[in-house]
């Protein structure tokens, strides 16, 4: 193998937060010197409160060998012995992964049931070919961990993972984790898709198998028949036709010839010069070439099908939008629509009461009732209430609308689902002041029986939270014109006389305002996605069910179960009972009112300049980087890559939590470093 071909050495990822608020490093050892780690002459320095450890893999055994031929039938199965540990994780970071394996087998279908040994890892890398265009599903089990990996083509660089045991499973058995199961993808007949099996064995008893269902297949093991070995050359779809395809297209070409008015040529096959399935009147009638065969994969039009895709769907290769109803060809085609029928743009596939031309417009799912689209928030006069017995928020009663707060209860009470003494109240809203240039001067003043609270964006402006007669607070704030003011008030009764109102006054004039036409707050009944402190759960659920909207509370337990508000949230249930809720289960990522500041996270890195075994590397030999990312060091799931050229990549909108990244560095060969050791950092 030629020097050129090494693997390049790993990258050292330096992370950095451009702008805090809130974002913290992870507390550590404080550290200012540079650390090397193993990429020539290139040092990357490390700042600020973060420390981690990092490997040295100077040196790697040498690649195995690709075969140059795809075969049908077979994949090949890499062995990589002596690697301690039950996840992936511990094999993928194996300096001999995923290059220089120990053993080099076959199979013919993608299962191996005997015990080879403990303590070793498992790469298959090949193509599947589904017999039937549809809908198909794939399964996993294997002890220990085992993963499956695909592409929506045979780009490698395009596998993600779609199905995982996360943990040991019984031999055939994939019913015990969901995770096990994947999403549904879409798969057409004679076309090669990529995967990859990872599988980890520790000690005891090793199996693997991968399974899929379809049009036409119950759940079986995927067997030779659609298999076909990974190698440096691609394979390549059948060519021949079946009886249907050949009088679907002798029909087509009749057809054709027809509408257009051209000379119908009544031989079989039909007239391509070029042999690229295309017929030769239908390429001179839309500009393409009957003498060349690559146009058959062209896309004119950019509506993500290929010439070929539209001679075979009847469409128009000029026209991305062949029935005109707002939704491109492939889009309609992705999803099991006509795009010659323009009423279909009207269906609710997934019944969540979005058409499909909404959900595209919107860039959701069409077909997945989660993914619906965000709507606009709508805001109503007034004050939201969230009602609880107890003085301290214990217990949730109801939460309702309240058009302003001048509540003198005297020796009564709000309802008669709330008790007369011992309760609490938080009220919420948007001041929208009347002015219409400038910045202005407002006055805010509490009179309550007992304690009180008054928050204006999320600071504390009155603090008065004992027991008191009826007794008047004020506050000023400063508004400038068309700016909203997050306005929250907190109140508790204990015993006797109930008191609790709310004024805004002008504080040029002292006129004071109508509260039902200066403060609005969402609707009940929305379903916006707005979250005001992009903590990954939406304003409407925190008002539903007695949260603050601007207190730090997702991490926080407001159950006897231990769990918290965002988990509750997560899992579509209620924060203080568990019970289910109708409330969506994605974060929600819709701008708040207000914009509160987010962290912006930057990683950053030097260009590699030699390869693990010393020779230099030219920065044009550099294709790209690619960049992990998860909030779990053994689950780095989602990736983006960053271009050659390119030496930082920033992240916006991580939400709370830890977050983990790694970056590998990818030549124009094909041939991609180990992964960087782990930068770690917490966002809150």
């Amino acid at each position: 193998m030629p020097d050129n071909n090494y693997l390049v050495k790993p990258l050292t990822l330096k992370a950095g937060v451009k702008q805090f608020s809130p974002a913290s490093w992870k507390e550590g050892s404080h550290m200012s010197v540079s650390k090397v780690l193993g990429i020539g002459s290139a040092v990357i320095f490390i700042s600020g409160c973060q420390n981690w450890q990092f490997r040295d893999i100077e040196k790697l055994p040498p690649t195995a060998s690709i075969p140059q031929e795809s075969e049908p039938g077979k994949v090949d199965v890499w062995y990589f012995d002596g690697i301690v540990g039950e996840t992936i994780h511990t094999l993928t970071s194996a300096d001999s992964y995923p290059n220089s394996p120990n053993e080099i087998s076959e199979l013919n279908q993608l299962q191996r049931l005997e015990d080879r040994a403990n303590s070793y890892g498992t790469l298959i890398r090949g193509y599947i070919e589904p017999p039937v265009t549809g809908e198909y599903t794939f399964y996993v089990s294997g002890d220990d961990e085992t993963a499956l990996w695909l592409s929506g083509s045979q780009n490698t660089e395009a596998a993600r993972q779609t199905a995982t045991t996360g943990r040991a499973t019984r031999i055939e058995d994939y019913d015990r984790y969901s995770s096990q199961t994947s999403p549904t993808h879409y798969l057409e007949a004679g076309q090669h898709y990529y995967f990859e099996v990872r599988h980890k064995e520790g000690r005891y008893n090793d199996h693997f198998s991968v399974a899929w269902e379809g049009p036409g297949i119950s759940r079986q093991i995927i067997s030779g028949d659609y298999l076909h070995s990974y190698a440096q050359q691609l394979p390549t779809a059948s060519q021949e036709m079946t009886s249907e395809e050949a009088y679907e297209m002798g029909y087509r070409v009749g057809f054709f010839d027809a509408e257009r008015g051209l000379t119908f040529v009544p031989t079989y096959p039909p007239l391509d010069e070029d042999n690229d399935g295309l017929y030769d009147n239908w390429e001179i009638f839309y500009g393409l070439s009957p003498a060349e065969p690559t146009d058959a994969n062209s896309d004119d039009d950019s509506d993500l099908l290929s010439a070929l895709d539209e001679f075979w769907n009847g469409t128009n290769p000029t026209k991305p939008d062949t029935d005109g109803d707002g939704i491109p060809d492939g889009y309609e085609f992705a999803y099991g629509l006509d795009p010659r029928n323009l009423s279909d743009a009207s269906v609710d596939l997934d019944g969540d009461g979005y058409s499909v031309l909404e959900e595209y417009q919107a860039g959701t799912a069409p077909n997945d009732p989660r993914d619906t689209p965000i709507q606009a928030a709508n805001y109503t006069a007034g004050f939201l209430g969230q009602y609880f017995s107890g003085t301290d928020f214990d217990e949730l009663i109801y939460t309702r609308k309240d058009q302003s707060i001048q509540n003198h209860w005297g020796s009564g009470r709000p309802s008669p689902d709330m008790p007369s003494n011992r309760f609490s109240i938080r009220w919420q809203g948007w001041f929208v002041p009347p002015h219409d240039a400038g910045t202005r001067r407002y006055q805010l003043t509490t009179s309550t029986d007992d304690g009180v609270r008054l928050f204006v964006n999320g600071k504390l402006l009155i603090d008065k939270w004992k027991k008191q007669s009826a007794t008047a607070y004020s506050a000023e704030i400063r508004v400038a014109a068309n700016e909203r003011a997050a306005i929250t008030m907190e109140y508790y009764e204990l015993l006797y006389d109930a008191t609790a109102t709310l004024t805004i006054s002008d504080g040029q004039n002292g006129e004071q305002l109508n509260t039902a036409a200066v403060v609005q707050s969402l609707d009940l009944a929305t379903t916006s996605s707005i979250s005001s402190r992009e903590d990954g759960i939406t304003d409407i659920y925190k008002l539903r069910y007695g949260l603050p909207l601007l207190q730090p509370i997702a991490n926080q337990v407001f159950n006897n179960e231990g769990v918290t508000v965002l988990e509750a949230y997560q899992s579509g249930r209620h924060p203080y009972t568990l019970a289910l809720v109708s409330e969506p289960e994605v974060p929600a990522t819709q701008p708040a009112p207000t914009e509160p500041d987010t962290a912006i996270v930057t990683l950053s890195w030097s260009a590699p300049g030699t390869r693990v075994d010393g020779s230099s590397l030219s920065l044009s030999e550099i294709s790209h980087y690619t960049i992990n990312y998860g909030q779990s060091p053994d689950n780095l799931y989602q990736e983006v890559r960053a271009e050659s050229d390119h030496t930082e990549y920033t992240f916006e909108g991580l939400t709370e939590g830890r977050w983990y990244f790694t970056i590998r560095v990818v030549d124009t060969e094909g041939l991609t470093s180990q992964a960087s050791d782990t930068v770690e950092l917490l966002v809150q």
